[in-house]
């Protein structure tokens, strides 16, 4: 198997991580508000004598409430990639990866059994030397809420993806969100890709978080695939900034 097959695999694998590791949420942050998420992966992927690893060192993503039920966003991924087989290393690299760039709209609020909805587009911008226009790529993801509970929430997208090679996959997140107080929650969610002729990943994922405040958050998580060798762990910060009180 040559390096090049390698490398494609990484690339595969950490653009799906990118954006369907944890659920996305069903309405936009509030209008003048900044909420910089920065999130890290250690990911282990085998097949056979195989076995990529990875790590993002951290990716960062800025939503910004622009106006009311609208929210802005820049995903900025760096990447380190290490390439193994039979125990030896063939291949490492360090990257920045494809940036994405979009925006989250409110569609509706819960009303009973419907859910509350948001409408999430983004664009995928080439990174390397040979920026073309036709190697733009794309996000949409239809993302869903039902509050069950005061303290059980049950939230779930439903995505489509066009790579920047023009490959394209559907993408799928059901998520069970538990709040045990105003400090503590837990969450359990599944997630995939496919396309038009199979399921291509299947993964379990369970966490908790941590409201150190108001404008910190910590969230920890374990995933594990189910129909592929698939294990990672990560934690996303969240700081939240409210740009109408800062004085200039």
């Amino acid at each position: 198997m040559t390096k090049l097959f390698y490398t494609l695999f990484a690339i595969i694998l950490i653009n799906f991580q990118s954006f369907s590791q944890t659920v996305e949420p069903s309405s936009a942050i509030d209008k003048s508000i900044l909420q910089i998420e920065l999130e890290s992966l250690y990911t282990i992927q085998k097949e056979d004598s195989k076995k990529m690893k990875s790590w993002s060192i951290p990716s960062a993503l800025f939503r910004y409430g622009f106006l009311e039920g609208y929210e802005l966003q820049l995903n900025t991924p760096i990447i380190k990639e290490y390439l193994w087989e039979n125990d030896h290393l063939i291949h490492s690299l360090n990257k920045f990866d494809d940036i994405q760039v979009g925006f989250s709209v409110n569609l509706w609020k819960q009303q009973k059994f419907i859910p509350e909805a948001s409408l999430m587009v983004r664009a995928i911008l080439p990174t390397d030397s040979k920026f073309e226009l036709n190697k733009i790529g794309k996000i949409c993801s239809l993302n869903l809420s039902n509050s069950i509970s005061q303290k059980f929430s049950f939230n779930y997208n439903i995505g489509y993806v066009l790579e920047t090679d023009n490959s394209k996959s559907g993408f799928y997140i059901a998520n069970i969100g538990f709040e045990a107080n105003s400090k503590l929650h837990f969450f359990i969610e599944n997630f995939g890709d496919f396309t038009n002729k199979k399921l291509m990943s299947h993964n379990i994922n369970t966490g908790v978080g941590y409201n150190f405040n108001e404008k910190l958050i910590l969230d920890v998580s374990v995933a594990n695939g189910l129909n592929h060798n698939m294990f990672y762990v990560g934690g996303i910060l969240t700081y939240v900034l409210n740009i109408k009180k800062i004085n200039i």
